[in-house]
């Protein structure tokens, strides 16, 4: 069974043997999540900023560009090279007429930056059996979100009623509170709890008076606010919406948002 998706803000869901993600500080890995984001984006300007960065990569590792046509093993024998020989074969022609026209205008920090920014805005991160890694007993969901402007609330939606395993609860993470970070601030709730998109009772909290929707935390994340400042916009004590949110209620005699 697989466990990890990437989902496109379209509903297309990717299987994937391991999460895809840039960093810029690591060129192998900005260059693999660069041919993924290449092989599965909707958006041409995002094929084109692919191309643009590894032949930023090309000129900054001081590669002969006839060396790229005439060769390609070559260059995946160059450190870092993460990129398959069918990516080079395929793009040969387009990469070296970039190097030969504006190689002086490319910024490599800043296009593995972009190569980033782009991937998280389309994509959503998906793991199914628990946040840190896949354990086959966990039955939680998690998503990371790392986009801007974008609600996911009714991807997600689609995603879990179509699965064909079970789901007990539905992990968020925002951005940098992620998988992989030392933060363990996150939102945790009942599958059915979050399919109705009815109120979440918390545990006793001195401002909050009532519960908060579901829909509200999403519109603040579809914002690209962090869950720690959601929890300061809504009034909630931080410490309860990472803890008390493992015990959530729906609110007596409400019915599900339209």
């Amino acid at each position: 069974m697989n466990t990890i998706w990437m989902i496109r803000n379209d509903g297309k869901a990717f299987p994937c043997s391991q999460y895809i993600g840039a960093n810029s500080q690591t060129i192998g890995d900005t260059l693999l999540t660069a041919e993924w984001l290449h092989t599965n984006t909707q958006h041409e300007e995002s094929r084109k900023l692919v191309l643009k960065t590894v032949a930023a990569w090309i000129a900054s590792s001081s590669v002969d560009s006839d060396a790229i046509s005439d060769v390609p093993d070559f260059l995946l024998q160059k450190p870092n090279c993460t990129l398959s020989h069918e990516f080079i074969i395929t793009h040969t022609a387009e990469i070296k007429t970039i190097i030969t026209d504006i190689t002086g205008k490319l910024d490599l920090a800043a296009l593995c930056n972009a190569v980033t920014a782009e991937l998280n805005q389309e994509f959503l991160q998906t793991r199914y059996g628990g946040m840190n890694q896949t354990v086959t007993s966990s039955k939680e969901l998690c998503f990371c979100i790392s986009s801007v402007g974008f609600d996911w609330y009714k991807i997600m939606r689609h995603f879990i009623v179509s699965a064909n395993f079970s789901i007990e609860y539905i992990i968020i993470i925002r951005d940098k509170e992620d998988i992989d970070a030392d933060s363990q601030f996150y939102l945790r709730l009942p599958t059915e709890t979050f399919l109705a998109e009815q109120p979440m009772q918390l545990i006793s909290s001195g401002k909050l008076k009532g519960g908060v929707m579901v829909r509200e935390i999403f519109s603040h994340l579809s914002c690209g606010n962090s869950l720690h400042h959601i929890s300061e916009d809504l009034a909630i004590d931080p410490s309860e919406l990472t803890h008390a949110l493992t015990i959530i209620r729906d609110w007596e005699n409400r019915s599900p948002m339209e």
